[in-house]
């Protein structure tokens, strides 16, 4: 179990690592599906030569810390998923998508409603049943990543035990999303949100702020980039209470720039830049 161990510490490191790149969302969830599946690959092969000191050390393993990576790889994998299809289109229709993919969750965890409560209560009165190697049932497996697994990585519930804690985590993301689409909706067409009363002032010129909106748009800062640039045109206008007329001429006014054309955001850049080194001081 000790030669286990390290693998396990490395790999958290490893996926922190990767929230730290300045890369996509979906290539950071791609980096953390790889490292997860590589982990997965190792253990598969090192479990072989390892041998538990006792009975209550497998079941650690088959019901804790292999359930948590096998959840992290079924996580990202369905994220990476969502992420290729999920509909381009209106808020309303992504909600409903969003909507539909808890509903499925939820019947999934219903057809495994005992074992789901078992596990989340952290009850233990069949672990030896559950999580010791000597008692497989291959019939209990999904077929999510039994591709990783063979007769000495496995137990007949631990792949389920991943299905909960993955359940837990995606649970989590749509509901995120979800809200991310309330905010948005709120902000754009619910006239009964007073932006009158927001003491905020756009005090850079109405180029900069054009500039800073098409480029939140292009890097999908906001909603994963699934809104329009009207939308946010309008939400910006209210929030600093500003007209940004022929917002369009204006996108053009800065592509056809012929010196600079991110000429506010490298400003920007530029001060943040000057104030982290301030507050180093440097």
């Amino acid at each position: 179990m000790k030669k286990l161990i390290p693998l396990v510490d490395q790999y958290y490191y490893q996926q922190q690592k990767h929230e730290e790149n300045e890369k996509t969302k979906v290539e950071i969830l791609n980096l953390k599906l790889e490292t997860s599946k590589e982990l997965l690959k190792k253990l598969r092969f090192k479990i072989r030569e390892t041998l538990f000191l006792n009975k209550d050390e497998e079941i650690n393993f088959f019901k804790h810390i292999k359930p948590k990576i096998s959840a992290d790889f079924i996580n990202y994998s369905t994220q990476i998923q969502y992420h290729h299809s999920k509909p381009n289109s209106t808020n309303s229709i992504l909600k409903t998508y969003l909507k539909n993919k808890l509903k499925k969750l939820e019947s999934k965890k219903r057809k495994n409603l005992e074992f789901h409560r078992y596990y989340k209560q952290n009850s233990n009165y069949f672990d030896h049943l559950y999580f010791l190697r000597e008692n497989k049932q291959l019939e209990l497996f999904s077929a999510d990543i039994s591709f990783y697994l063979d007769s000495e990585f496995y137990t007949s519930h631990d792949t389920l035990a991943a299905e909960v804690i993955a359940y837990d985590l995606l649970t989590n993301f749509y509901k995120k999303e979800i809200n991310k689409l309330k905010n948005i909706t709120s902000g754009v067409f619910n006239d009964s949100k007073n932006f009158d009363n927001v003491a905020l002032t756009w005090t850079a010129s109405k180029t900069d702020l054009v500039e800073l909106i098409y480029a939140l748009k292009v890097s999908k800062a906001i909603n994963t980039g699934n809104v329009n640039i009207k939308d946010l045109i309008v939400t910006f206008s209210k929030l600093f209470n500003i007209d940004l007329p022929n917002y369009y001429k204006t996108y053009s006014e800065i592509k056809n720039r012929s010196k600079q054309r991110t000429k506010f955001l490298k400003k920007i850049m530029e001060d943040f830049q000057a104030k982290l080194e301030y507050d180093d001081g440097i």
